[in-house]
């Protein structure tokens, strides 16, 4: 009888050692929780770039858990959106969370933020590309050279070769459909506007600009493209300037993910700078980043373009935190009469230490 039992517990003992623990392994499993995170240039944009991570349940547990106080997001500030346990939260560029159907901002421990500042960082590196200089660029994009254009707004894609261009490549779409495909991203109408894209070339990503207006000379046969476009890369310019073309820098930014960080960074005067590029370029998005969400004046809805502008160097005499930037400027409306006017800037920002931001605009 004491053999029979040392035999049980014997082949008991072996059994433990030769099959791993279920409930070991459940346990591990039932630790991670998913966390979808998605990335997009501008809140109305079509194209996203989304990856699901597998979380610890404590770190899902201390973020559902988070302190939480009454607050409203700027919609143009939001960096990327989070999914929890079918929750929505809003990530924007200062580093804080809201729930997106409610009006709460999470308060969140520098561990928790640095933690969601991974994840959210990690989908950028996918969603945008590096601002390279235009000379290492042009090695890879050389003249005859094929590439893919992908608008960052709609996701359309296609492809174009380059045909000639030294201080910025001078491209031609390959075929009539490339050539469809890239008027539906202008809403069917050619146009000098800037859209922010990413050009591929043999697997090589490039945060780019281009314009949609055909002009100057065209060489391939049957594109239905009469002429050629521009892409602007960083350090490019235009071919009557040596500095690089302020919208175009605007737009590497947006499709670098780099704009953000600039405006973050940007003085008075230049915040007004990017205010004024993004409503020549007609990016509401871009425009509304720079400020605290006030109401816009309806006049700015009649600016089709802008041609000159003269900044008023701003007095202090107000302090660190307020400030008027006075701008002469002469624009075109959407009925192409040419105007002059003088438009006020009101900056604020909470502490010196802050990022300014535009709160009114006295046209």
């Amino acid at each position: 009888m004491r053999h029979l039992r040392f035999a049980f517990v014997f082949i008991c003992l072996l059994l433990t050692l030769l099959i791993p623990e279920p409930s070991a392994q459940s346990a591990h499993a039932k630790s991670k929780e998913e966390i979808t995170v998605s990335v997009s240039v501008s809140p109305a944009s079509s194209f996203h770039s989304t990856l699901t991570f597998r979380a610890q349940h404590s770190f899902v547990k201390q973020l559902l858990r988070a302190k939480t106080v009454a607050a409203y997001v700027n919609p143009y500030w939001v960096r990327a959106t989070l999914v929890v346990h079918n929750r929505y939260f809003l990530y924007d560029h200062d580093g804080n969370l809201f729930e997106k159907e409610r009006p709460l901002q999470y308060m969140l421990g520098a561990n928790l933020k640095q933690k969601i500042e991974d994840l959210v960082a990690k989908v950028e590196s996918v969603h945008y590309a590096k601002a390279t200089p235009w000379e290492q660029v042009k090695q890879t994009f050389g003249r005859m050279e094929y590439a893919t254009v992908i608008d960052l707004e709609t996701g359309e894609r296609f492809h174009v070769q380059r045909r000639a261009g030294s201080r910025h490549a001078d491209v031609q779409p390959l075929t009539r459909t490339d050539t469809q495909t890239m008027k539906k991203i202008y809403q069917g109408k050619w146009s000098w506007k800037r859209r922010a894209i990413l050009v591929e070339v043999n697997g090589v990503y490039f945060a780019a600009s281009m314009h949609g207006m055909p002009h100057g000379a065209g060489a391939i046969a049957g594109n239905d493209f009469p002429g050629h476009f521009c892409i602007h890369f960083f350090g490019s310019s235009t071919h009557k300037r040596k500095e690089p073309d302020p919208s175009h820098s605007l737009m590497i930014q947006k499709a670098s993910g780099s704009l953000a960080a600039n405006l973050i960074g940007a003085s008075a005067e230049e915040l007004v700078g990017y205010f004024l590029t993004a409503l020549h370029e007609q990016d509401i998005h871009s425009l509304r980043m720079t400020t605290d969400g006030f109401p816009l004046p309806d006049r700015l809805a009649q600016v089709a373009s802008i041609r000159k502008t003269e900044m008023v160097i701003p007095s202090d005499e107000k302090g660190p935190l307020l400030l008027e930037v006075p701008v002469h400027l002469t624009y075109f409306t959407r009925n192409n009469d040419e105007r002059k006017e003088k438009w006020t800037f009101v900056l604020h920002r909470p502490v010196p230490w802050d990022r300014w931001r535009v709160i009114a605009v006295e046209l």
